[in-house]
């Protein structure tokens, strides 16, 4: 009776770590096997978030190649892991339930566990585009959606997935930066200050209207130039006046000398 029943112990142990190992993953492990990730699984190890991906019953990971990390591999590593964590999907997908997805979906990411994730960051929008391609992209507002679908690469159904896509899902804002939306009051400062600038000109039309009263006050010297440019009239109206009175003399003297003249004939 004890045999059989550790007979049935040890079956019952057998199916449990065989369970236990089909269920079971290593994402370091399953990237060795491919070299163009090698920098990608480092990238991973170094980050801690193998040990976070090795951690969950199911789970996809979108792998990027060596050649298509850019300059994700010179980043601080806070950056490197904040990038890498929207490539964990907390989900199992792999290419055939891509397919069966409607158009647009959102997919759940590492990077919302971590709560620092706003404004989406921690999602990624999957779309199908009309040529069948797949794309990948940030569910922040805005964000481009170019990061496409390239194949599978490894997988162990319903547990871990893991799927090559052409270069990394940088959500804004997620390297410390601004982003597309905290640009606008950016914008609205230089709006402001040109409303201030369009002020003193408003300013500066009260200030004109000192300047029509300049205007007149500048009238005011054109005016006192004018009875100054009159004043010459004023003295050619005085000189025909002079001349006339030189006329009237000058018949006086003459009416004289001829009175004069007839005098000194009757004498």
């Amino acid at each position: 009776m004890s045999s059989s029943v550790r007979s049935a112990a040890l079956i019952l142990l057998s199916c449990f770590l065989l369970v236990s190992t089909a269920t079971a993953f290593n994402i370091t492990r399953l990237l060795e096997r491919y070299p163009e990730f090698s920098n990608f699984n480092e990238l991973l190890s170094k980050t801690e978030l193998a040990n976070e991906i090795n951690s969950r019953k199911t789970i996809t990971v979108l792998a990027v190649s060596d050649d298509a990390l850019g300059g994700l591999s010179g980043k601080p590593e806070e950056v490197q892991k904040g990038v890498l964590s929207n490539h964990v999907v907390l989900d199992y997908y792999d290419i055939l339930k891509l397919q069966k997805m409607k158009s647009k979906s959102v997919l759940t990411t590492l990077y919302q566990t971590t709560g620092v994730a706003s404004e989406g960051q921690g999602f990624v929008d999957v779309t199908h585009n009309k040529d069948g391609s797949i794309v990948f992209g940030s569910a922040v507002k805005g964000s481009p959606q170019d990061t496409k679908l390239l194949g599978s690469v490894a997988a162990q159904p319903y547990n871990i997935s893991v799927l090559s896509v052409s270069q990394p899902i940088v959500a804004p804002g997620i390297d410390g930066r601004l982003s597309p939306t905290a640009s606008p009051p950016k914008a609205s400062a230089p709006a402001h200050a040109h409303k201030k600038k369009a002020s003193p000109p408003s300013d500066d039309s009260p200030a004109d209207a000192p300047a029509p009263s300049s205007g007149p006050s500048a009238d005011a010297p054109a005016t006192s130039d004018r009875p100054t440019s009159d004043a010459p009239t004023a003295d050619t109206d005085n000189k025909p006046h002079t001349n006339s009175a030189g006329k009237l003399s000058g018949a006086s003297f003459g009416l004289a000398v001829v009175l004069a003249s007839y005098l000194a004939l009757f004498h």
